[in-house]
């Protein structure tokens, strides 16, 4: 096995759960995010020889997870397909559904109506991604990304209220 495969391995396995996250906030649908997740390693297994080293393996996958989600709502939005999970509502047959459940899908229903970029950004946050990362990621400085996401909050607050 060469390095590059070796190193692959190890970045496969220790990004594909927070990158598929990443993808399913955007899309809420599983088949669409894990197509996303292969499109972003497929990637990060073509530049790996050319990664120079200048921010950690993270920050460089997190990018290019971002700006492959970025990509793909823009071409969704020049030719918009709407997909069946997208249309079912999340309420189970059964009512019991727990509260936090349902706080759940509420804060991901707001956060969809968010624009592209601070879906980024919050998806980020709701992943524990530190917030100078964030900013290494976006290409804007740690302070930028704390006002950016103290306005998201507000923003969400917002949609959340009207949705009651």
């Amino acid at each position: 096995m060469s390095d590059k495969q070796r190193i692959f391995n190890v970045l496969f396995s220790e990004y594909k759960d927070w990158v598929y996250r990443l993808c399913y906030a955007y899309t809420r649908n599983e088949a669409q995010a894990e197509d996303l997740v292969q499109e972003c390693f497929s990637k990060v297994w073509v530049h790996l020889d050319s990664f120079q080293h200048r921010s950690d393996y993270s920050t460089w996958i997190y990018r290019i997870a971002a700006n492959t989600c970025l990509m793909q709502l823009r071409k969704e939005k020049n030719n918009p397909i709407v997909y069946f999970d997208q249309l079912k509502e999340n309420i189970s047959e059964d009512d019991t559904t727990s509260s936090i459940e349902e706080q759940s899908n509420k804060l991901y229903k707001a956060i969809i109506r968010l624009s592209e970029i601070d879906r980024i950004i919050i998806s980020m946050v709701l992943e524990d991604v530190p917030q100078k990362q964030i900013g290494e990621v976006l290409g804007i400085t740690e302070n930028n990304v704390n006002i950016k996401v103290h306005r998201i909050k507000k923003q969400l607050q917002l949609l959340l209220l009207k949705e009651q």
